[in-house]
């Protein structure tokens, strides 16, 4: 069965065209005008995947995101958005967006997007459900699969699902080195060239949830030349 997308967008034309791609890519759809709408269809029904416009007139798309964050509400989210500030990107993904398409668009790479997020939770999911991986508990960190949270003692960071993974990752591998080409091939394998800009934002996101002094990393250290390590004793 294919997944049931959440389009969140006040532009009715704009939101009409959207659930006419996805319906016609076989994916279930539904569709809210409004942040109050939005959450109501959240409320009441098993959403896999949201597409969230930040500027939906009663409620502004940041708030949904920390809201449902806050909620541990980890369903995978991409914001559709006409602004193209490198701020506002960034603070999506700070509060825990886990994709960004700025407006217009072409449906091929929204379709593409959607399939690419879809194909990784899947994963995280089918990991989980086979026990591929145990949690880990290191230092004051827990990985829990199956929330797909890390938490520090004892406090869930707010981590989206490719900060997650790509703690997870790091945790996995702790005391090892892990150059940036890795970390690229293996979370932007969806991108022809990934930029390393992307990656550095994502390191950051990370130190701030994970480190007492981000400017002065404990743990996700910079080994200058090399990449970067998770070093926890």
């Amino acid at each position: 069965m294919k997944e049931k997308i959440l389009v969140a967008e006040d532009h009715d034309y704009l939101r009409n065209y959207i659930k006419k791609i996805l319906v016609k890519e076989n994916y279930q759809v539904s569709d809210a005008a409004s942040g109050k709408e939005a959450l109501t269809i959240l409320k009441d029904e098993e959403i896999d995947l949201i597409l969230l416009d930040l500027d939906l007139g009663d409620m502004t798309g940041t708030e949904i995101i920390k809201l449902l964050r806050r909620q541990n509400n980890t369903t995978p989210i991409i914001v559709i958005s006409s602004f193209e500030q490198i701020d506002s990107k960034v603070n999506a993904f700070d509060l825990g967006c886990d994709d960004y398409i700025t407006k217009p668009f072409y449906k091929e790479e929204l379709l593409a997007r959607i399939r690419r997020l879809s194909k990784r939770v899947n994963f995280i999911q089918s990991s989980t459900n086979n026990k591929v991986h145990e949690d880990i508990s290191l230092g004051p960190f827990k990985v829990d699969y199956k929330s797909c949270t890390v938490f520090r003692n004892d406090k869930p960071l707010t981590l989206n699902r490719k900060l997650f993974d790509i703690m997870a990752f790091f945790i996995e591998n702790n005391n090892q080195i892990i150059t940036k080409d890795q970390l690229l091939s293996r979370f932007w394998s969806d991108q022809s060239f990934p930029s390393e800009n992307t990656l550095s934002v994502h390191i950051h996101m990370l130190r701030e949830q994970m480190e007492t002094n981000p400017r002065n990393p404990e743990f996700l250290l910079t080994m200058r030349g090399k990449g970067y390590m998770i070093k926890i004793v």
